[in-house]
């Protein structure tokens, strides 16, 4: 394997390997949860620097996605969680830059906060929406971003926070989930950062600076000093070497795969600096990797529910309703706006159990189906079985079957259905 520092080097197609369709696929499954064989054809027609480029683009919505999010927008008042659920797949299945919403799925999780305590759905759909805003730019804007949201203030017991009685649990978790991870700081610095935090309020639904409240003695908090209020802390800890590989290693793993390692989370923390923490810049720079196109880094993530769910109607281009999807990802595990704990969903390994592998056969059968519980649209394929498998299993999982589980897969389908449910719930498919 190449040296730590090499791997995160771009990756050049015809040197280093190709950019072939099993590349593009590979692309489109991390980068946008999946695509249609049209959209990977398109990406090698442009090169792999352009399709990246394209890829992680996030212009502001226009046309019929900008006419269908007005629909969408006007649920919101419901305070109907499930309706916020479904609101939120139907950005997924339908923005034309899904990069958009695979990051703010990924913040979702690093900053999560769950509906079960908030109680209130609006200040979750804003959180959300502020994830989405701020996520592929600045680190520094988006930490400032979620240290002054409600919802968050609610989750951690911002209120809880006074001059008199620090509350150390946003301080905390600052620490050691969002920015640097256990081991990299002193109790002391959780005491201090809390008295900089203590005052930042929420009121009505609102950020509110509850001036008496906020204790503007002198602190000390990662090496920093003076009458310290939570943007210095915020800067404190962005200076931390700790920062950049935390928050670094979690992006790969979530892009490129798991475990990176100790020699190469320093040259991720190392890489994600040199951005000026822009994440953008930085998945980009991962997502043109050679560490990306590695052998070993394909099909090596397992999907979560959300991504195995959207990126399935994605790639095979077909119509569902949004309400029933998002119910579906709860039934393998993954409920939108609550994940189970201030570390978000464990991932990995932990998404497959005896449980949620039967609730992903129920999604293929669904999937499958035309007019099932999630109103597919029916395709009116007439196209050879053998044919589609062969499609199938190229897009979906680049072909990495055994032999005799390719041919099962035709000998025991009597229908383009019964073929489609047989490769959704393939083990090669549960990965990406």
């Amino acid at each position: 394997m190449p040296a730590s520092s090499d791997q995160l080097l771009p990756y050049r197609p015809g040197i280093d390997g190709p950019f072939g369709r099993t590349q593009a696929n590979h692309l489109l499954r991390r980068s946008s949860f999946g695509g249609t064989a049209a959209e990977r054809d398109a990406l090698l027609d442009q090169g792999l620097p352009a399709a990246v480029e394209r890829l992680t683009a996030t212009p502001e919505p226009s046309g019929a996605f900008a006419d269908e999010l007005q629909l969408l927008d006007a649920l919101t008042p419901l305070e109907d969680a499930q309706l916020a659920r479904a609101a939120w797949v139907a950005r997924m299945l339908h923005d034309p830059h899904p990069f958009r919403e695979l990051l703010t799925l990924f913040w979702h999780g690093h900053f999560a906060t769950s509906i079960e305590k908030v109680g209130r759905v609006r200040l979750m759909q804003r959180q959300v929406a502020m994830l989405r805003e701020r996520g592929p730019g600045s680190l520094r804007a988006l930490l400032s971003a979620v240290a002054h949201d409600p919802a968050m203030i609610i989750w951690l017991d911002g209120n809880a926070n006074r001059r008199h009685h620090p509350n150390e649990n946003f301080a905390r978790e600052l620490f050691e989930l969002f920015t640097l991870g256990e081991g990299q700081y002193a109790e002391a610095d959780v005491l201090e950062a809390a008295r900089a935090f203590s005052g930042w309020h929420e009121s009505g639904g609102r950020f509110r600076f509850a001036a008496g409240e906020h204790d503007d003695g002198h602190k000390q908090v990662l090496g920093a000093s003076g009458t310290l209020d939570g943007e210095d802390v915020i800067d404190a800890a962005l200076a931390h070497p700790a920062c950049g590989e935390h928050v670094g290693s979690a992006l790969f793993a979530y892009l490129v795969r798991p475990d990176p390692g100790p020699e190469l989370r320093r040259s991720l923390g190392a890489l994600y600096r040199e951005s000026d923490y822009d994440t953008r810049s930085f998945c980009r720079a991962l997502l043109q990797s050679r560490a990306f196109f590695a052998p070993e880094s394909r099909l090596a993530l397992v999907r979560s529910p959300v991504a195995l769910a959207v990126g399935s109607v994605r790639s095979l281009g077909i119509s569902v309703d949004s309400r029933a999807l998002a119910l579906a990802m709860a039934d393998m595990g993954q409920s939108l706006l609550a994940p189970p704990s201030v570390k978000g969903w464990d991932g990995g390994g932990a998404w497959l159990n005896t449980a949620t592998l039967l609730a992903r056969a129920n999604l293929a059968v669904a999937l499958a189906q035309a007019g099932g519980p999630l109103g597919v649209t029916p395709s009116g394929d007439e196209r050879p079985l053998q044919r589609v498998r062969d499609e199938l299993l190229d897009l979906l999982v680049d072909g990495a079957v055994p032999g005799w589980v390719s041919e099962r897969l035709v000998s025991e389908a009597n229908s383009h259905a019964g073929l489609l449910a047989a490769i959704l719930s393939l083990p090669e498919v549960q990965y990406a």
